[in-house]
């Protein structure tokens, strides 16, 4: 009998090409659009949860000197314009200490500053400028901005993403205003190749900075003070699991430091997922029209995106996804439940509104760090690798090429079986 394994490796290789396609999933409402704004001027977007129950709210930046910083609800009404000129990257983080009490931070980077703001629960002065953070150190073409407490220490630091450098800040409020002491910078470049930063977030349970960095991908780096500058690549930019142009990068945090990290993929009209332990590629999404809601376009082009695993509202108690679109007419938001997404796949993604590791001791914000468990790893002598840790894993699936490879072998040795026979 002919041996059947030529036949089953074609017929292997198109199913994986056919299962490795960006699944597809449904919105249930988008933002107006910011007509001050322009066309192609949204940059960022960002989410804050209210810890009490009360409205959420969305903040998006936009790159314009006619708008600036955007405060949207979730019904996707404009709520309020702080016009401080063109802002570019966005970061929220409750819990900071500001002048002896707690308040919920929002800073917003500009070209050659980042402002600092105060969330109140005023409804007609949501947003309410605390002023320019008062770093010693200067920076210019400013691109991005995260912020990140530590499970160690407890100290509150934002990272400042400036062309290919990233410079990371303890912040103080003690006196009010907020300030910020340069503690260590971060060359991105890897080898000779090197881009600008378009996008960062932090991940406090596992002490990791991610970096979506153009011309090589997405990059991870230790987020304490002391953890150096090394990286690591987790998916290199160049037409495999990430196009060549990308956008930022959210962290969907759900218990025992399980979750998802969530790429915007510009060239694919997508966003990629990796597994946020092992950093494992599981998969891509689209987000879809929706001619029942009202949503006539899909997403095309996005650049920003923010994601939650907390109860949302009555409309998303089971997370949500904001997804940019660019392209096809004025751009936008979609706003997705989390559930939508997570059973796209097969099997489905995680759907998980814990995100505390102790018992919810942070106070009811859902800002519980945990305890730092473990960091990025030495930057390998080929630095396009795809690091596996190799605990815990939560991905849905494994990635096609490891199923295909798996499958591959199992032939082989059927047929060699067969031919001692």
């Amino acid at each position: 009998m002919r041996n059947p394994f030529p036949l089953a490796l074609v017929a292997l290789l198109a199913s994986a090409s056919v299962s490795g396609q960006p699944v597809s999933v449904v919105p249930t409402s988008q933002t107006d659009v910011e007509v001050a704004a322009g066309a192609n001027a949204l940059r960022d977007v960002a989410l804050w949860v209210n810890p009490d129950g009360g409205s959420s709210l969305i903040f998006t930046a936009y790159d314009s000197v006619n708008s600036g910083l955007v405060t949207y609800g979730l019904n996707g009404d404009r709520l309020e314009l702080e016009a401080d000129g063109p802002t570019r990257g966005l970061a929220v983080h409750d819990g900071f200490p500001l002048a002896g009490g707690n308040q919920t931070l929002l800073l917003s980077a500009q070209a050659g500053r980042v402002m600092a703001y105060r969330l109140s629960t005023l409804a007609s002065d949501r947003v309410q400028p605390i002023g320019p953070v008062a770093f010693d150190v200067s920076g210019s073409g400013l691109q991005s901005v995260a912020l990140y407490r530590s499970a160690a220490s407890g100290r509150f630091y934002a990272f400042r993403a400036s062309e290919r450098f990233i410079d990371q800040f303890e912040l103080s409020g003690a006196d009010g205003g907020v300030s910020g002491t340069q503690v260590r910078s971060i060359d991105t470049r890897v080898g000779t190749a090197f881009g600008t930063i378009a996008g960062l977030t932090a991940d406090e349970d596992t002490g990791s900075l991610f970096a979506m960095v153009s011309g090589q991908g997405l990059l991870r780096f230790g987020a304490e003070p002391d953890a150096g500058s090394e990286g690591r690549v987790v998916a290199a930019a160049d037409g495999g699991q990430l196009s060549t142009t990308i956008g930022r990068v959210g962290l969907y945090r759900a218990g025992s430091s399980e979750g998802y990290l969530i790429a915007a993929d510009r060239d694919a009209n997508a966003f990629v997922v990796f597994e946020r332990r092992s950093l494992a590629f599981i998969g891509a999404f689209r987000v879809a029209s929706n001619a029942d809601a009202g949503i006539r376009d899909a997403v095309d082009g996005p650049l920003a995106l923010s994601v939650t695993s907390l109860p949302v509202g009555a409309t998303f108690p089971d997370g949500l996804f904001i997804a940019h679109d660019s392209v096809a007419g004025p751009e936008n938001l979609k706003l997705v439940s989390w559930p939508a997404v997570a059973n796209a796949f097969d099997p489905p993604l995680r759907i998980d509104t814990r995100q505390d590791t102790d018992g919810g001791t942070d106070g009811g914000t859902g800002r519980d760090a945990g305890p730092v468990v473990g960091g990025p790893e030495p930057l390998p002598s080929n630095p396009i690798t795809i690091p596996d840790d190799g605990d815990g894993c939560s991905c849905a699936s494994a990635s096609v090429p490891a199923t295909a490879l798996l499958g591959l072998l199992a032939l082989a040795m059927t047929g060699r079986r067969r031919r001692r026979s």
